[in-house]
Parts: structure tokens; C-alpha cells; sequence
């Protein structure tokens, strides 16, 4: 019967030995107090683990439905039930790896073990964080690109359209009879000899004005009454109130859309922050998971041992 006998550190601190060492019936052998070898293994087994479990759990989700039957479960039950899979996957897969990691290494020191768990947990997270903003990654400069694309191809047509502009030089007939009708146009026009479409533009020009606000407010807006009132054909007080009425609805729209947008902001605010904690939530039950699966790694080696020895 071979013996074994573990020279452990007699306690925690700065100077607690790097290495525990087992004499055996045939020699000793030295395990280093963490082992890479043995955490590298442990997170290769969680990546693949988990990625199993993913695709029994897609499996099983798509199973579930049947468009024909009309017994297809609804979009948020699909989420729950995703939600909830990936939990129970990810625990499973990180306690596994701990657990392989501190049996690997061969320790028999629990926090050791808790230890190989945790650290098999973090590198695993890291690799899976990659991993995923990797592929995002992708996508999102396969989506830049195919912008540039859009945005090049619409500059070209830009260009191609300006060129019979760019060959006249700015010196066209059409430009100079606009200029040479806007030097004829009087400063304030009668608004009953205006044509609609000169009263169009002046109305949208009032209009900026009067939006603007300041000293140059009221005069706009009396402007655009009396424009308004001498192209329907109506009393300037049925004008003011036309103009005061569509003034409080575009207010109200505008008060409408100012607040609808707040609300999405809160609601995003607020679904991001469940995320957040979810998030949290699972990490922290992967490492828990991690750290039970290496100290039970090892309290099981201590126990192997023990048999032995007797």
C-alpha cells in the first residue's frame, strides 16, 4: 500500500508556501499551489459545456413550436424560457469546469480549489465577453460599411446632378430672371395683390421669424394674418384666431413628441438596468457555482486520500 503524506502550509499569509508536497511509497511529487494547465482545461471544458447546453436548449425551444397547431408559445415565454436555460447552462458548465480545474491541479487545500474555480470562472467570462463583442463587432462594421456604401453611391448621384450647374457656372437665364424678378419685388407687398405662390413664401419666411421669437415676433405674426386674410378672403380677426389655433396645435404636437420621447428614454433607462442586474445576477451565480465545483474537487481528493492511506 503506498503512503501519502501532504506537507500543507500551517497557515494563510504572505509567507504560506507556494507548493504542496506529496511523499509517496515510490518518492514525492511538488503541486505548485495553482496550475494553469489545469484552469485552461477547465475553461475550455465550461466554453464547450456551455455551448452544448445551448444547443439542447435552442433544440428544445424550437420544438416547442408548432405554427399548424396553433400551440407556439408566445415571444416573452420564449425569452423567459431562453432567459432562464442560459442561467441553469451557465451554472452547470462553471461548476463543472471548477470542478475539473482543481482536480487537475491535484491540490488538496480547499481555498486552493476555490480559488482554481474562480479563476476558471473569470477567464471563462473573459472568453465568452470576447467572443460575443467579437461577432457584434462584425456586424456592426459590416453595417458601417454597407453606410459608406449608401452614403458614396448618394454622393455620386449628388455630383452627376450638380454637374449641369457646376458647366453653367451660377450664370444660367433661369437664375438671372430670379434675380432680376427679386430686385423688382417691392419690400412689403400688398397681401391681396400677391400671388399664392409669392404669398407661400412669404408666409414660410414670417414664419422662421416668428419662431425665432424676439423684437421681430409680433411683427411676423401680424404679417402672416394679414397674408392670410387677404388670400381667403376672410376678416382679419378670423384669420388671427385660424393663426392662433394652428400655432396651439403644433404646440400641443410638439409637447406630444417631447414627451412621448421621454418616456422611451425612461423606459430604456429602466430596461437597461434590469439587464444590468441580470447580468450581475448570473455572473455572480457562476462564480458561486465555480468556486462549490473546485472545493468540491478537492475535499473529494482529501477523501480518496484518506482511504488510501488507511
Amino acid at each position: 500500500m503506498s503512503t501519502n503524506t501532504f506537507n500543507d502550509p500551517p497557515y494563510r499569509g504572505a509567507q504560506a508556501l507556494e507548493t504542496t508536497t506529496t511523499t509517496m511509497s515510490g518518492g514525492t511529487h511538488t503541486h505548485r499551489r495553482i496550475s494553469w494547465a489545469a484552469i485552461f482545461g477547465g475553461v475550455i471544458l465550461v466554453v464547450a459545456l456551455q455551448l452544448l447546453l445551448s444547443l439542447l436548449g435552442a433544440g428544445i425551444g424550437l420544438g416547442t413550436i408548432d405554427t399548424n397547431g396553433g400551440t407556439t408559445p408566445t415571444g416573452s415565454n420564449i425569452g423567459i424560457g431562453a432567459g432562464v436555460w442560459w442561467v441553469v447552462s451557465s451554472i452547470i458548465a462553471l461548476g463543472f469546469g471548477g470542478y475539473v480545474s482543481a482536480w487537475l491541479a491535484g491540490i488538496e487545500l480547499r481555498w486552493d480549489g476555490v480559488l482554481h474555480g474562480l479563476i476558471t470562472w473569470g477567464i471563462a467570462t473573459l472568453l465568452t465577453i470576447y467572443l460575443l463583442t467579437s461577432a457584434i463587432g462584425g456586424i456592426v462594421g459590416g453595417g458601417f460599411s454597407a453606410l459608406g456604401s449608401v452614403t458614396s453611391a448618394a454622393g455620386s448621384g449628388i455630383k452627376d446632378a450638380a454637374q449641369p450647374l457646376a458647366q453653367a457656372a451660377g450664370v444660367s437665364p433661369d437664375v438671372i430672371q430670379q434675380q432680376a424678378q427679386g430686385y423688382l419685388r417691392p419690400t412689403n407687398p400688398d397681401p391681396a395683390s400677391m400671388s399664392p405662390q409669392d404669398a407661400q413664401k412669404e408666409v414660410a419666411t414670417n414664419l422662421v421669424t416668428y419662431t425665432r421669437g424676439g423684437d421681430g415676433a409680433p411683427t411676423a405674426r401680424e404679417r402672416i394674418v394679414n397674408i392670410m386674410a387677404a388670400q381667403q378672403h376672410i376678416s382679419h380677426d378670423d384669420a388671427a384666431k385660424q393663426f392662433d389655433d394652428a400655432q396651439a396645435k403644433l404646440k400641443q404636437t410638439r409637447d406630444q413628441a417631447v414627451q412621448t420621447a421621454k418616456n422611451a428614454a425612461d423606459a430604456s433607462a429602466a430596461a437597461a438596468s434590469k439587464t444590468s442586474f441580470a447580468a450581475f445576477g448570473n455572473l455572480l451565480l457562476g462564480a458561486i457555482a465555480a468556486a462549490i465545483g473546485g472545493s468540491t474537487a478537492v475535499q473529494r481528493r482529501v477523501n480518496v486520500t484518506q482511504r488510501v492511506v488507511r
